[in-house]
């Protein structure tokens, strides 16, 4: 079965059920897994997840060669070394992060009983299609983080392409095929209808609309991203 939860909601209900015959990807794409993917190709070593900004501040004092990242109402909490942008986390290379986001990093830890938990971005929507057909997982979720307690059309369109590229219609749960639709609706158009989205008008109104360009991008990165006890990291495509 390939499912998908559409919503924060959904998350929360299926983070309770068993996820141990399931493997999982999450998608933020405006901008949490975005700029995860974006991190691992420039050559960061962890990127820690966490839910909330005092966790974060608390890991950093733990450890303090940690770069602190993410965001709230879009922007870096005080004190952070960076945002959420995909550009800040080219600046990763050889570091290992700690990050918080509003919907994203959350959403990756409410899934981490799951059997495997993979990072979706429409950065590396290819090479995630291309590891899933290979490993030809029984049971397969995928989350969109949402915004706030919300939908976010932008993480559905994403989920929406990953289900085009795998083409098992007999697999399909009913918001798989919704989600395929919106991105076959969507076509070639990704920017101009994420600068539309709630989150897209978001960023703009706070200087953000270039990272809205930088996450439409349709697989610029051969980069598998995964879960790995409490860190994400990279698995690269030749591996499975």
């Amino acid at each position: 079965m390939i499912d998908v939860a559409l919503c924060p909601s959904e998350i929360v209900r299926l983070s309770s059920t068993d996820l141990s015959d399931v493997t999982v990807v999450v998608f933020d794409v405006l901008r949490a897994t975005s700029s995860m993917i974006t991190g691992l190709g420039a050559g960061a070593l962890e990127i820690f997840p966490v839910n909330s900004v005092e966790e974060a501040r608390e890991r950093k004092l733990k450890e303090p060669e940690l770069l602190l990242a993410g965001e709230r109402d879009g922007l870096p909490p005080h004190g952070f070394d960076l945002g959420n942008s995909p550009d800040e986390f080219e600046k990763t290379i050889g570091r290992k992060v700690v990050m918080t986001t509003t919907n994203g990093t959350a959403a990756i830890r409410s899934m981490r009983r799951a059997s495997e938990v993979l990072i979706g971005a429409l950065l590396n929507i290819d090479a995630l299609a291309d590891y899933l057909f290979r490993r030809r997982p029984e049971n397969l979720l995928l989350v969109c983080a949402g915004t706030q307690e919300e939908f976010s059309l932008e993480d559905a369109v994403a989920a929406g392409a990953l289900i085009a590229r795998l083409a098992e219609d007999d697999r399909l749960s009913d918001s798989a095929i919704l989600v395929r639709a919106l991105y076959e609706r969507v076509g070639d158009d990704l920017e101009d209808w994420m600068r539309q989205t709630k989150n897209g008008r978001a960023l703009q109104k706070i200087g953000k609309g270039p990272d809205i360009a930088r996450c439409a991008r349709i697989s610029t990165m051969d980069i598998i991203g995964c879960l790995r006890q409490d860190a994400v990291v990279r698995l690269g495509t030749s591996q499975g």
